[in-house]
């Protein structure tokens, strides 16, 4: 395990942080790094090969899982450190964004808000730990429809390779957050790949390179509007299974 930033920045240990992996080495050395000077990407670079309309290809319900149960259950533990470092006082109000079936969320405390943001609304009734619902296209519209500071910890997990209007959406999820509050956006090198960015396809096989994509992408939405923003390997094997990957930060 390792100490992490957590909820406010607070030291928070993560049982399955793997301080030996790339992502976990490069997150400790760029500690207090505020990232490039401009941004770093161009329109191109958020370019997919099917650019039809996601709404056609998340029409049905899709109940797959897009990381093996070992990776899972990795992101369980971890999620179940951050949440837990939120001060106790008001209920925890949790947002996932692109969510699914699953958010992998740990058993939480009873009056806890968990609001899930995503493109099915079957899959998305069927998530067990929701209590309450929005159906959209980030990609069309990264507008989140919650009011500012709502939320205390704020996840996307296995949904950033296919975003295309990150600096937007970081921008919301900075504005939906208490001040404190935590972004966590965890990743694997698993992807759909004709739905994915062709920035995220060029640096697929390489965990340090796809860290620091999310790292810019906290730069600048908004710039200077985070801290403590983290790497960490949270693979469950260094060589077997699912990688898998976080990038977290705290509302400045």
């Amino acid at each position: 395990g390792m100490l992490l930033p957590g909820f406010g920045g607070e030291p928070t240990r993560v049982p399955t942080a793997d301080r030996r992996g790339g992502a976990s080495i490069v997150g400790l050395s760029l500690r207090g790094w505020e990232g490039p000077g401009a941004w770093p990407y161009v329109a191109g670079d958020f370019s997919r090969e099917d650019e039809a309309d996601d709404a056609i290809k998340y029409a049905s319900p899709s109940f797959a899982s897009h990381v093996d149960a070992a990776a899972s259950a990795s992101l369980t533990q971890a999620y179940s450190a951050y949440f837990g470092s939120v001060a106790a006082g008001s209920p925890l109000a949790i947002l996932d964004t692109a969510a699914s079936w699953t958010s992998h969320y740990p058993p939480l405390p009873a009056g806890t808000r968990v609001a899930v943001h995503g493109l099915n609304a079957q899959e998305l009734a069927a998530n067990g730990a929701a209590t309450e619902v929005a159906v959209g296209d980030l990609n069309k519209d990264p507008t989140l429809p919650y009011t500012d500071g709502e939320f205390d910890v704020v996840t996307n997990a296995a949904s950033i390779a296919y975003l295309t209007r990150p600096r937007e959406l970081f921008a919301e999820v900075h504005r939906v957050l208490k001040p404190g509050g935590l972004a966590l956006v965890s990743f694997s090198n698993r992807v759909f790949a004709e739905k994915a960015t062709a920035l995220w396809l060029s640096k697929i096989d390489e965990d340090v390179a796809l860290c620091s994509v999310v790292r810019a992408f906290f730069a600048f939405g908004p710039a200077g509007g985070w801290r403590n923003v983290s790497s960490v390997d949270l693979s469950p094997h260094p060589t077997e299974g699912d990688p898998l990957w976080m990038v977290t930060a705290v509302k400045a």
